[in-house]
């Protein structure tokens, strides 16, 4: 039986060519599987006959305009950063120990280590790291979001999380998966060496993250390592209503485990053809496209879900 599949791309994010290729490539494998591209943007109707076979919708990112007319639709959320630690350790995923900050907070060194991690959990408020401080346990002082407008900056709610230590210089892997099969994946160290807080200071930034953000620059390179990989589809396992996620997951120089610290929901992170991605096309001189065959990749497993689930 005839399915269709619709692909949709916001053309802010990214080229709508990634999915002109993934198309071809579904085309080069399958005749009961037809494909239709369309921009999430505002008028935009779907073709009449769409309607005729049995349908499954894929967007990266959160669906603003386009309306699928039947069928499964597998896009990005908005989730924000304490539901989604909650889902993956749920889903059995180690995440690190947090708790949401609040007045007259009080950390134990004993049960939390010397350093704290302190985020907002507003979705997509730490993009590139937005907001992200190391601070010392013993000295922890809450920020409410009113004392945060006043500051110049914008408000959220903040969580206290669990330092995972990956050594002097942060580290961290981005694994970008499509329904839990990975696309590529990175290994992004910062330049910058850590400032742990200690004397008078008692919160800082410098060095804390490794991602795109950081001053000061970092060290990017293509991961290989089956571990990672396969902890990053684990992460899909624990939240598959994120059929498009982008996971952050750190090792902790010790003794070696793995964190999920977020799966970047919002699809914001298709950084094949992005903005972002343009300045920097390759990676050790090999596009991201091309380090495990994402094209190949992501057309199989579209192949596989629209069989699966088009209705």
């Amino acid at each position: 039986m005839l399915k269709h599949l619709t692909l949709v791309h916001n053309p802010e994010l990214f080229s709508v060519g990634d999915y002109t290729t993934i198309a071809e490539e579904i085309r080069a494998r399958c005749d009961d599987i037809k494909v239709f591209i369309y921009p999430d943007a505002p008028l935009v109707r779907p073709r009449a006959n769409l309607t005729a076979h049995p349908l499954m919708t894929f967007c990266p990112s959160v669906l603003q305009h386009f309306k699928a007319p039947r069928g499964r639709v597998f896009c990005g959320q908005s989730i924000g950063k304490d539901e989604q630690l909650r889902l993956l350790a749920k889903g059995g995923v180690r995440v690190p120990r947090w708790v949401y900050s609040r007045p007259n907070l009080r950390l134990s060194e004993y049960d939390w280590g010397p350093y704290v991690i302190v985020k907002p959990i507003r979705f997509g408020y730490a993009t590139k790291g937005q907001g992200i401080e190391l601070a010392r346990t013993d000295q922890y002082k809450h920020v409410s979001p009113a004392m945060m407008t006043l500051q110049g900056r914008t408000a959220s709610n903040m969580i206290v999380q669990q330092f995972i230590d990956s050594g002097e210089y942060a580290e961290d892997y981005r694994v970008v998966t499509i329904f839990g099969s990975v696309l590529y994946a990175l290994r992004r160290k910062s330049m910058i060496r850590l400032r742990r807080p200690d004397g008078d200071v008692t919160r800082t930034t410098e060095g804390v993250v490794s991602n795109a953000s950081a001053g000061g620059g970092r060290d990017v390179t293509f991961c290989h390592d089956k571990d990672i990989l396969a902890f990053a589809s684990a992460c899909y396992r624990a939240i598959p209503q994120v059929p498009f996620q982008a996971v952050d997951i750190r090792r902790e120089a010790k003794g070696g485990r793995l964190y999920c610290f977020e799966i970047n929901p919002g699809g914001h992170t298709w950084n094949f053809s992005s903005a972002r991605t343009q300045r920097v096309p390759t990676i050790e001189g090999i596009r991201r496209e091309d380090q495990f065959g994402a094209w190949a990749i992501a057309a199989d497993t579209l192949i596989e879900k629209t069989r699966l689930f088009a209705s």
